[in-house]
Protein backbone atom coordinates (compact mmCIF):
# COMPACT_ATOMS: atom_id res chain seq x y z
CA UNK A 1 0.00 0.00 0.00
CA UNK A 2 1.29 3.75 -0.93
CA UNK A 3 1.46 6.23 1.76
CA UNK A 4 -1.18 8.53 1.69
CA UNK A 5 -1.04 12.26 0.09
CA UNK A 6 -2.19 13.24 3.24
CA UNK A 7 0.14 13.93 6.59
CA UNK A 8 -2.71 12.37 8.77
CA UNK A 9 -0.44 13.45 11.60
CA UNK A 10 0.24 16.86 10.81
CA UNK A 11 -4.19 16.76 11.00
CA UNK A 12 -6.07 18.39 13.87
CA UNK A 13 -8.87 16.00 15.43
CA UNK A 14 -11.53 17.84 13.42
CA UNK A 15 -9.68 17.68 10.27
CA UNK A 16 -9.08 14.22 11.25
CA UNK A 17 -13.18 14.05 11.82
CA UNK A 18 -13.62 15.15 8.63
CA UNK A 19 -11.53 13.15 6.48
CA UNK A 20 -12.98 10.08 8.07
CA UNK A 21 -16.47 11.23 7.17
CA UNK A 22 -15.45 12.06 3.72
CA UNK A 23 -13.81 8.02 3.59
CA UNK A 24 -17.26 6.70 4.75
CA UNK A 25 -19.36 8.77 2.10
CA UNK A 26 -17.18 7.57 -0.79
CA UNK A 27 -18.12 3.89 0.82
CA UNK A 28 -21.34 3.97 1.02
CA UNK A 29 -21.85 5.78 -2.07
CA UNK A 30 -21.77 2.16 -3.26
CA UNK A 31 -22.73 -0.26 -0.80
CA UNK A 32 -21.78 -3.36 -2.54
CA UNK A 33 -17.94 -1.68 -2.10
CA UNK A 34 -18.47 -2.93 1.26
CA UNK A 35 -17.13 -6.50 2.19
CA UNK A 36 -19.85 -8.71 4.39
CA UNK A 37 -18.81 -12.00 5.80
CA UNK A 38 -21.04 -14.73 5.91
CA UNK A 39 -21.12 -14.68 9.15
CA UNK A 40 -22.28 -11.61 9.23
CA UNK A 41 -25.05 -12.26 6.72
CA UNK A 42 -26.12 -15.16 9.15
CA UNK A 43 -26.03 -12.41 12.37
CA UNK A 44 -28.31 -10.16 9.90
CA UNK A 45 -30.09 -12.75 8.79
CA UNK A 46 -31.15 -13.95 12.50
CA UNK A 47 -32.01 -10.53 13.82
CA UNK A 48 -34.30 -9.68 11.04
CA UNK A 49 -35.80 -13.23 11.25
CA UNK A 50 -36.24 -12.20 14.90
CA UNK A 51 -37.65 -8.66 14.36
CA UNK A 52 -40.50 -10.43 11.79
CA UNK A 53 -41.40 -12.83 14.37
CA UNK A 54 -41.66 -9.93 16.80
CA UNK A 55 -39.62 -11.48 19.19
CA UNK A 56 -37.35 -7.75 19.02
CA UNK A 57 -39.08 -4.65 19.56
CA UNK A 58 -35.85 -3.29 19.45
CA UNK A 59 -34.62 -0.45 21.37
CA UNK A 60 -36.39 2.69 22.07
CA UNK A 61 -33.73 5.47 20.40
CA UNK A 62 -33.97 7.61 24.01
CA UNK A 63 -32.73 4.53 25.84
CA UNK A 64 -30.20 4.21 23.42
CA UNK A 65 -28.92 7.99 23.02
CA UNK A 66 -28.95 7.81 27.30
CA UNK A 67 -26.76 4.66 27.37
CA UNK A 68 -24.36 6.55 25.20
CA UNK A 69 -23.97 9.71 27.21
CA UNK A 70 -24.09 7.72 30.01
CA UNK A 71 -20.73 5.70 28.60
CA UNK A 72 -18.88 9.14 27.91
CA UNK A 73 -19.32 11.49 31.31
Amino acid sequence: MSRPAIEIDNLNVEERLELIESLWESLVADPSMIPVTDAQKRILDERLDEIEAGDDAGTPWEDVKARIQKRLS
